[in-house]
């Protein structure tokens, strides 16, 4: 059983970065201005393309059980702005092969993370019993070029 993470910089430091939009340094322009504008926080890495495409993310309650991983190579993925708090999982990159250990994060709502590549992960798990909404942010087919996925030997509970 894993236990759930407060989501910090230096706790996710070895899988990517995270974006609290609420807390992301000073905007272009004067902290006084109506439209406050926050430029360039989440950068990310391909080379499967120079497009990126914004795909929406419908999370249904389901059983907290790590199932299944998956890795880009190539790509980073970023994923976030979600209604609701949501935990998801992530194991060290490396081969092929999915580690024997995972770590498992929640993500407020609103939050933004970025996995960088080879990093083990998997879609996240809504917290309640209402679905919710967000964006995964990818180059265009990535699920189809890019994309590794295993089911785990053992299914992992999630402890919240």
């Amino acid at each position: 059983m894993i236990k759930v993470e407060e989501l910090t910089a230096a706790a996710f430091q070895p899988f990517g970065t995270i974006l609290n939009p609420n807390d992301c340094g000073d905007p272009v322009g004067s902290k006084d201005d109506p439209l406050q504008f926050f430029p360039d926080r989440v950068l990310m890495q391909f080379s499967a393309s120079n497009y990126v495409a914004m795909n929406p993310l419908v999370i249904k309650p389901r059983p907290f059980v790590i199932t299944h991983a998956e890795i880009h190579e190539r790509t980073e993925e970023v994923f976030g702005g979600f209604t609701k708090d949501v935990v998801f999982h992530v194991g060290e990159p490396g081969s092929k092969t999915p580690p024997a250990e995972y770590r498992v994060f929640r993500l407020p709502a609103g939050w933004w993370v970025r996995i960088k590549r080879g990093v083990w992960h998997h879609g996240p798990y809504v917290l309640g019993e209402e679905p919710t909404t967000g964006m995964v942010v990818l180059p265009p087919h990535t699920y189809t070029n890019d994309c590794y996925v295993v089911v785990l030997d053992e299914p992992i509970k999630i402890q919240l």
